[in-house]
């Protein structure tokens, strides 16, 4: 075994590293035609820094002590190194700001679950702009990415971080995230035994079935529990 990697690691071999090179040129070329130049950031982050949006989990984070800084993390995704840079090291610069990535990632898979540990992810970060004219730039350079690449007959899934946070406004904070994963997961069982009345689990499962036709969906969401501001977007 002391000539096999570690679970969870690979080897690129030449053809593999030919098939990635051609990937991240085309990538490249079309986040240079959109004005994104590159950043790069370190492999290791403070864990602090990684979790501090709450879209990482601690648990997914390889994580490495060292005996200045205490508990580091091997970077999860890019997004987080990113904001830290950009609050830190470009608080003068001009907005908006537009950055691309190539890197590779790291991620602790559960006990239960067989895979990868390192990832390779490139992306953009559009900094201080907003409102449906950056969503427009961000998905129109997303398909200039899969033309690029080749990819034919893909669809998007789009999400709303305001809404669903909205949704899942009426759960206890403590049970919040257990609720969340369910629904990520799609796992009907878990979320029927979580400590919920009746009514929460109801909520749950009709947010769990909450797809279909666009059309179809919003008009379910409308009636549904949501604050002022996420019913006018």
């Amino acid at each position: 075994m002391m000539y096999q990697p570690p679970a969870g690691a690979r080897d690129l071999l030449p053809l593999d590293v030919a098939q990635k090179c051609w990937i991240e040129q085309r990538l490249q070329q079309v986040f240079q035609s959109w004005s994104y130049h590159r950043i790069i950031t370190p492999t290791l982050e403070r864990l602090e820094t990684l979790i501090a949006g709450g879209a990482v989990e601690p648990q997914t984070v390889i994580q490495v002590w060292d005996a200045e800084e205490g508990v580091l993390g091997l970077r999860p995704e890019l997004t987080a190194s990113i904001a830290r840079a950009a609050v830190t090291r470009m608080s003068g610069t001009s907005h908006p700001q537009r950055l691309y990535y190539n890197a590779n990632i790291f991620r602790q898979q559960q006990a239960h679950v067989s895979g990868q540990h390192e990832f390779y992810q490139a992306g953009v970060e559009l900094l201080g702009s907003a409102g449906l004219l950056a969503d427009a730039e961000v998905l129109l350079l997303l398909a200039d990415c899969l033309a690029a690449v080749g990819v034919q007959g893909w669809h998007v899934i789009l999400g709303e971080a305001d809404l669903t946070r909205s949704l899942l406004s009426p759960f206890p904070n403590a049970i919040r995230g257990a609720v969340r994963r369910g629904i990520a997961q799609l796992d009907r069982v878990g979320l029927a035994h979580l400590p919920l009345s009746s009514d929460l689990k109801e909520h749950a499962l009709f947010l769990l079935d909450l797809r279909g036709h666009p059309t179809q969906v919003l008009q379910k969401v409308g009636q549904s529990c949501l604050d002022p501001h996420s019913k006018r977007r």
